[in-house]
């Protein structure tokens, strides 16, 4: 127990970046999960305080940017009644700081980018599972799954997994380990129909997968090169 100071430093001054490839740090609490600090670009230094046991702070955004500004990761809006709910569990592997999500509105592109980002999440501490769920307004999303090291949740010593359910009913299970290699993120396509005046429905027959694709679509992205930076 106590007050501490987590201080990382840079020579170079541009924190984990840039000619060499990017990287990242996150400091988390393990019996919690819980994100104390992260970070990628800085000046010669970077600090953070906190106390222990670790409790997380209530969403901020001083900056104005739409991010918390511990996490940097989005939130969406509370809706009620909860009539279209996402569930995510992510189970980590032994490098849980590769390890990020993101929930966007899906655009009539084909970038995934084209549509409003609506939730985010991580990185997160390895070796741990999180429970997470979002209320959700009808509509057409993109679920994003991506990974720094570009071998999905496959570890060296602890494999992670993560599934999706809607309404409570798991509709797609991820694969541990990604098809193609260099392959940075996974995509899943998800349709949630239920009008915000209607009782919500059991199971996943008037929320659920994108029903033009069949059960469930995937798109694929691979990179060349993708450099994590390590202290």
């Amino acid at each position: 127990e106590g007050r501490y100071t987590f201080t990382i430093m840079d020579r170079e001054r541009d924190g984990m970046c840039c000619g060499d490839g990017e990287g990242r740090y996150v400091v988390a609490y393990q019996s919690t999960g819980d994100m104390i600090a992260q970070g990628s670009e800085f000046g010669y230094f970077e600090s953070t305080t906190f106390s222990v046991p670790y409790k997380q702070p209530a969403f901020k955004d001083n900056d104005a940017d739409g991010r918390d500004d511990t996490t940097k990761n989005v939130y969406p809006p509370l809706v009620y009644p909860c009539v279209n709910k996402l569930g995510i569990n992510v189970k980590t592997d032994d490098y849980g700081v590769e390890t990020t999500f993101e929930l966007w509105t899906r655009s009539n592109t084909e970038d995934y980018t084209g549509g409003t980002l609506v939730a985010s999440g991580g990185p997160y501490t390895s070796d741990h599972e999180y429970n997470l769920s979002y209320c959700l307004n009808p509509g057409k999303y993109t679920f994003v799954l991506l990974d720094w090291a570009c071998d999905g949740l496959s570890g060296t010593s602890v494999d992670g997994s993560y599934t999706l359910d809607v309404n409570g009913v798991e509709v797609y299970e991820g694969p541990q380990t990604w098809a193609d290699e260099g392959q940075y993120y996974e995509l899943v396509k998800l349709e949630f129909t239920n009008g915000i005046g209607d009782e919500l429905k059991s199971g996943s027959s008037e929320a659920r997968l994108n029903k033009e694709y069949g059960v469930f679509s995937l798109a694929f992205v691979t990179f060349s090169a993708m450099i994590m930076g390590w202290i």
